[in-house]
């Protein structure tokens, strides 16, 4: 009689437990997962702390050795700059380079590196603008590669004086020689001193907010290109690609991003070591417009591209009708292609992309 009760209430219970036996295995699993991305958080924040600490040491010693060693690094590994800059500003609490990056001879791109490392800045004008050659000059000779990195080798050597408060360095785009401004504590903020003493005025290079020239040494300021949203200024992206493209050439395959165009075309294109021309053709711009090469890269297929390409007016105006679509959302990215997944393989299709 009693077993049979004690059945019939276990029988009872059972649907009630049960449900809150399992909510409390699912509650005690996100639990321990909660705790565990926020060890993990925790531990993140406590090693990136000390990078921070540690590259703070490096930069506060005025070391430019150290400095240039914990710089290129990032150069390297983080925005993919394998070659030296043109152009460096140096202060105890980062490093400015400027790099020759694309095509364009005439702008340079800025690159921070500090204590939290390393991030890409804008394009601004050469600091020697007006004395750019009309053309893009040929390549450096050895010689002037040399004196730039005699410069460097010679400053790596010694520290920041403790009167200095910033040293610039700058490669001239002609002579090759190494230009010298150093930046010392004076009446009414900081002033220079230039080295040759002959050595043409060129811009501030010095990015860091805190730092102040004396007014009536102030130099001209670095003028930063005006930078372009390619995804809500398609207008400004399809101007870029006409520009560019060769005649007769068609557009095989084009994406769209928010700080890139990349575009490959059905154009010949010159091969590699006297190879026939390849019927394809790859390039990128930035966020300026700028080429990453001012060459074609050869391709022998056009991958998801179209194989026959289409005619620029006609990507144009498919994107404007695809864009219609979307009544006015912001895009994520945009895709002209024929790829299978969204064409017939023949005929391109604008693939776009929600934001």
């Amino acid at each position: 009689m009693r077993t049979t009760l004690s059945r019939r209430l276990l029988g009872a219970l059972l649907p009630l437990v049960l449900p809150g036996l399992a909510l409390g295995g699912v509650a005690f699993l996100v639990h321990r997962e909660r705790v565990a991305a926020e060890r993990e958080s925790q531990a993140s924040a406590v090693a990136q702390g000390a990078r921070v600490a540690e590259r703070k040491a490096v930069l506060a010693r005025g070391e430019l050795g150290p400095v240039l060693e914990l710089c290129r690094a990032g150069w390297r590994e983080v925005l993919g700059l394998y070659h030296e800059p043109v152009a460096l500003a140096w202060t105890r609490r980062g490093l400015d380079g400027y790099f020759l990056v694309g095509s364009a001879h005439d702008s340079l791109r800025q690159v921070r590196c500090d204590a939290q490392g390393v991030s890409r800045g804008p394009r601004v004008r050469h600091p020697l603008q007006d004395r750019l050659p009309a053309e893009a000059p040929a390549e450096s000779e050895p010689t002037a590669a040399e004196a730039w990195q005699l410069a460097l080798a010679q400053l790596s050597a010694r520290p920041l004086d403790q009167a200095d408060l910033a040293l610039e360095l700058l490669a001239h785009p002609l002579a090759g020689a190494a230009l010298q401004r150093r930046w010392r504590e004076g009446q009414g903020g900081a002033r220079a001193t230039v080295q040759p003493a002959d050595a043409p005025a060129f811009s501030l290079l010095v990015a860091a907010p805190q730092f102040r020239p004396a007014e009536d040494e102030m130099p001209p300021p670095l003028q930063a290109l005006p930078r372009q949203h390619w995804l809500a200024q398609a207008d400004a992206a399809f101007d870029v690609v006409a520009h560019a493209l060769p005649a007769g050439a068609r557009i095989a395959e084009l994406t769209l991003s928010e700080d890139e165009i990349e575009l490959s075309i059905a154009s010949p294109t010159p091969a590699f070591e006297g190879k026939p021309k390849a019927p394809y053709g790859d390039k990128k711009f930035d966020e300026y417009g700028i080429a990453d090469m001012d060459w074609w890269y050869p391709r022998e297929i056009p991958g998801f591209g179209c194989p026959a390409g289409q005619p620029l007016a006609l990507v144009r105006a498919a994107f404007a009708e695809a864009r219609a679509r979307f009544a006015g959302r912001p895009l994520a990215s945009a895709w002209f292609s024929c790829s299978t997944a969204y064409s017939d393989g023949r005929n391109g299709v604008w693939h776009l992309q929600p934001n």
